[in-house]
């Protein structure tokens, strides 16, 4: 028993005299969290990403040889996101990042991130993640759109004056609004070319007026109406225009027009969809004759003269049908091919108009947006290359980006504008599945050099094929640019 008394005594001797030992110990020193600031550097047109600042706010400094990676929500495969950047880089080439050192990267100009896009910013010391966030990068300006559009009056007969009214919102940056009335039969000829709209101040709409005795069919018609915003971006609505031979014989609260897609959204390119046109006739007539039209209008793009055409393509007629009311019918296009150039980089409106003999005119429409696969961008540069000249003399390349997973190629025209106008022409050019192609098209080398000093607007046209097909197109601006 004295024994075990002993034993115990001494564990407990032995076990504090370690505690008091080890709590004797000072406590190490609290360590600094790293903690950064990041933010995007917008160009002045608020389009792309000039570059990217990160600030450095508090913790330990890291290497200077620490990857700072870039990532993109939209453009993941774009060349400016492939590979990290060395934090020296944009610390003037500094050893250590320190407390308080701002680091500054300039994307190269060619590879600038197109906005809109949310850019992740992550960076990497001694295999560690000290810091990572997501930048919101949108472009400032509002993009223009249409509240509303309508004519009055609202059911013109054959040769009736009529008015165009759309809303425009948004920031137009002072542009003004174009209307296109060529589809309407009777005025192709007098209004070919769209035609600008009035400003109508009090009630905040735009307005164009058709003279009497030009329309000359009957049937449901669509005007457009298109607007530019201050970064360039274009709106279109489409105006619904019934044309009658005489008041009231419409018949039209008797039939009803809709437009669906298959497969929705659509393939590309588009070698199986189709469009249809549910058509549903409340009368009571028996084999009425039907027909049905289909035709799409891309929405438009901008031309250096700031007038914007619609184009349109016929897609199928089907005629020889009849229908029995009440009932619906389904009738579907029959040339699927015919419009696979117009669903790739674009918005597409559908329409589909159903015609009852001795009945009606109605029209239904269905839209849709594509993903944008790709981009080009038309810039000057006067960092390669030098020669003498008697003014400064630039170069000016194009580049396209193919981030769709089909090779394919582009062609068109750049446009120099200012106080002189001169054109190139972009011949056929292959870009690679993922890949991008930087052209100049003055020819390699050769400076562009306009015919006068002064400041120019670029822009760049450009018709995107895949496999011999036309599936879009591309328009992009850049400026001014001052030439001395």
């Amino acid at each position: 028993m004295v024994a075990t008394i002993l034993l115990l005594a001494l564990t407990v001797v032995l076990f504090s005299s370690i505690f008091a030992f080890v709590t004797s110990f000072p406590a190490p020193p609290a360590q600094n969290t790293s903690q950064f600031s990041a933010n995007l550097v917008l160009t002045t047109n608020q389009s792309y990403v000039q570059g990217i600042q990160v600030t450095h706010l508090a913790g330990p400094a890291i290497p200077g040889d620490s990857d700072v990676y870039f990532k993109s929500s939209t453009h993941p495969q774009a060349p400016e996101f492939l590979n990290p950047v060395d934090a020296s880089v944009g610390l003037g080439g500094a050893v250590t990042w320190n407390l308080g050192q701002t680091f500054n990267y300039s994307f190269p100009l060619a590879q600038q991130p197109v906005l809109p896009d949310n850019i992740s910013v992550l960076i990497v010391a001694n295999d560690q993640l000290v810091f990572s966030t997501v930048l919101p990068g949108q472009t400032i300006n509002i993009p223009p759109s249409f509240l509303t559009t309508s004519i009055a009056p609202a059911a013109p007969v054959i040769g009736q004056a009529f008015t165009v009214y759309a809303i425009a919102l948004g920031n137009l940056g002072g542009s003004s609004v174009y209307v296109n009335l060529a589809n309407i039969p009777g005025l192709s000829g007098m209004y070919v070319n769209p035609q600008k709209m009035t400003y109508l101040s009090a009630t905040n709409q735009w307005s164009f007026s058709v003279s009497s005795g030009l329309t000359t069919t009957n049937g449901t018609y669509f005007a457009f109406v298109n607007v530019t915003g201050s970064l360039g971006q274009t709106a279109t609505a489409a105006v619904t225009v019934p044309i009658f031979v005489t008041s009231g014989s419409s018949g039209s609260s008797l039939l009803t027009v809709a437009v669906v897609m298959t497969p929705q959204p659509p393939t590309l390119p588009a070698t199986s969809s189709y469009f249809a046109a549910v058509v549903t006739y409340t009368g009571a007539g028996t084999n009425v004759p039907l027909t049905v039209k289909f035709w799409a209008n891309q929405t438009p793009l901008s031309t250096p003269a700031g007038k914007f055409p619609v184009s349109s393509t016929p897609l199928a007629t089907t005629a020889g049908l009849t229908i029995t009311g009440p009932s619906t019918e389904t009738v579907y296009s029959s040339s699927p091919l015919t419009f696979s150039n117009w669903i790739f980089n674009s918005s597409v409106l559908v329409t589909a108009s159903a015609t009852l003999t001795g009945v009606a005119t109605r029209s239904g429409t269905t839209s849709f947006t594509t993903a944008n696969l790709v981009q080009g961008i038309v810039f000057p540069t006067l960092f390669s290359f030098s020669h003498t000249c008697t003014t400064t003399c630039p170069f000016l390349n194009v580049t396209v980006w193919d981030n769709w997973t089909t090779a394919i190629t582009f062609a068109g025209k750049v446009w120099a504008n200012g106080t002189a106008s001169t054109s190139y022409t972009i011949a056929s050019t292959a870009v690679a599945a993922s890949g991008l192609k930087t052209i100049s098209p003055p020819g390699v080398h050769t400076r562009w050099k306009p015919t006068l000093a002064g400041t120019y607007n670029l822009a760049v046209y450009l018709v995107i094929t895949a496999g011999g097909v036309t599936v879009g197109y591309i328009f992009d601006t850049t400026g001014p640019i001052t030439v001395s």
